[in-house]
């Protein structure tokens, strides 16, 4: 994947509005993508109400950009996501494709302990 040319003249939603959707929307916006979204809650659903689209689960889309912690095996369109399971990416598809320089890169993720994990990889890097 390459962003932004492979997002451009795209059908992209963006499923889930978190902190992760919303900073994802925002970065879309910033560069002129054009998007849908859709989030669970409905208090969220008044954000960018003009890219809103309720009825995402009847469309076909090129990406759907998938905030975490969503369970798309355990969702009440979880047909959707299955029939859709290659097109789903995230926020760390974008942020690599960016990125793509000769250099390497490591994504520490998760709930607990990168800092910890952070702390040991700065260690060995710099024994190496």
């Amino acid at each position: 994947m390459n962003f932004p040319e492979d997002f451009i003249d795209k059908k992209i939603l963006v499923f889930g509005l978190g902190i992760t959707g919303v900073s994802v929307i925002k970065f879309l916006i910033k560069k002129k993508i054009n998007f849908s979204y859709w989030d669970d809650n409905s208090k969220n659903n008044f954000l960018y109400k003009k890219n809103l689209d309720r009825f995402y689960y009847k469309k076909k889309y090129d990406f759907i950009i998938l905030s975490p912690g969503i369970n798309i095996f355990n969702h009440k369109n979880s047909n959707f996501f299955l029939l859709n399971k290659k097109k789903i990416i995230t926020d760390l598809d974008i942020f690599f494709s960016l990125n793509k320089l000769n250099n390497y890169k490591i994504g520490v993720t998760g709930t607990n302990g990168k800092s910890t994990f952070c702390k040991l990889l700065e260690t060995i890097l710099k024994k190496k």
